[in-house]
């Protein structure tokens, strides 16, 4: 069937809420091909915007996504894509709430009950062990120690600034640490970025080493890594590694961007490389892999790399949760971390797999009626805790 007149056949079913599951997802695997720059047949310019028009005019999505201009402002400047990409960005977004209008009994259940996002939230632990709460922290300094000064700047983020190199105490350790419901940014001394996610830690030194830069974390964090060298003898320039280190492995980095999760609530470490190339080393045994671009380090009791979706992988940084088959279990881990909630989930219905994105800046509701829309599970919120029928 041809590409143009199949997707017109599958926007007509879905403005009818007809739309099969095999149909979603052969809009969901056909968007996200262009995405990535795959080739693919895609219908011409008069085509889109009468698709576009379509979508728009739909009283589904108009109701239910309540979409606004600059909502698709917004999502184009996300991804990125072009405008046939666009108009299947917004069928999927449509798609994930095209059952969220249920019965007036399960939405006053959901509204009753609704808890708000986590936010910038975290815990700074200087090197004599005083503890300073960076909850909506203002603008400005925060603390001075061993000639450094640490402050938060206009974008959210711990800056710290050498003074005075003469007293600053090259072996002193800080560690920042985010609760459940938090997360946080920060600039390393080094000029390197970090993001951590909720239930997340990174301890660093004052001053890194000429020969090293090492820093050891828990949770989940993003990083993306300033290059830094040092002179030679001969004159000649070389670059000081940036090594990650977890429960079970050491990353070594030069100047890149990439992604480490380590929850132990998982039975994996995951490294997700964005751009550059890093070395992961699985300490146990020594064993290590490079990674690429779009692949990630799958550490358990040994190293296997795979291709990943890197999108889904780095959403919590851009402020989205992003599920592509993802079971349950997995979801509501996710969900108990940033909302700060406890889940009462039977195991057999935690292997359930699930599709749909929801902005991280939206309240529980948001995506307990994402899972329920299917149809698939009841979820009951009580307080703060999720059970799950």
């Amino acid at each position: 069937m041809h590409m143009e007149k199949k997707l017109s056949d599958i926007l007509n079913k879905y403005h009818s809420n007809k739309c099969t599951p095999e149909e979603i997802q052969s809009l969901e695997t056909w968007f996200e091909e262009i995405a990535r720059g795959q080739p693919g047949e895609e219908p011409d310019q008069q085509t889109i915007e009468n698709m576009l028009a379509k979508i728009k005019r739909s009283p589904r999505f108009n109701a239910s996504a309540q979409a606004k201009p600059a909502l698709l402002k917004t999502l184009a400047r996300r991804y990125r894509v072009a405008a046939a990409s666009l108009v299947f960005l917004l069928v999927s977004v449509a798609v994930v709430y095209q059952h969220s209008r249920r019965s007036s009994e399960h939405t006053d259940r959901v509204t009753s009950n609704d808890i708000l996002p986590g936010g910038d939230k975290a815990i700074l632990t200087l090197a004599d062990g005083t503890s300073i709460e960076l909850n909506d922290q203002q603008e400005g300094l925060i603390s001075k120690q061993d000639g450094i000064a640490i402050s938060k700047n206009g974008q959210g983020m711990l800056v710290y600034v050498t003074e005075a190199p003469e007293r600053t105490a090259r072996y002193a350790t800080n560690t920042l640490t985010t609760p459940r419901g938090g997360s946080y940014q920060i600039i390393l001394p080094d000029g390197s970025k970090a993001w951590l996610n909720a239930a997340s830690s990174l301890s660093y030194p004052l001053v890194f080493s000429k020969h090293e830069r090492r820093v050891r974390m828990t949770g989940e964090v993003y990083f993306e890594i300033a290059k830094s060298s040092i002179k030679q003898s001969d004159g000649e320039k070389e670059p000081v590694p940036f090594l990650v280190e977890t429960d079970k492995q050491t990353i070594q980095v030069l100047g890149t961007q990439f992604n480490v999760n380590s929850y132990t609530s998982y039975p994996t470490e995951r490294t997700t490389l964005v751009e550059g190339k890093v070395k992961v080393i699985y300490r146990a045994t020594g064993e290590y892999k490079f990674l690429s671009p779009n692949m990630q380090a799958q550490v358990a009791d040994k190293i296997q790399v795979v291709k990943t979706d890197v999108t889904r992988n780095v959403a919590w940084k851009n402020g989205d949760f992003i599920f592509r088959n993802e079971p349950l279990a997995d979801i509501l881990q996710e969900v108990m971390r940033w909302y700060d909630v406890d889940i009462v989930c039977p195991e057999h219905l935690g292997k359930i797999r699930f599709n749909g994105m929801v902005s991280r800046e939206k309240p529980l509701s948001a995506i307990i009626q994402m899972i329920a829309s299917t149809d698939k599970v009841e979820l009951e919120v009580k307080e703060r805790r999720i059970t799950v029928r």
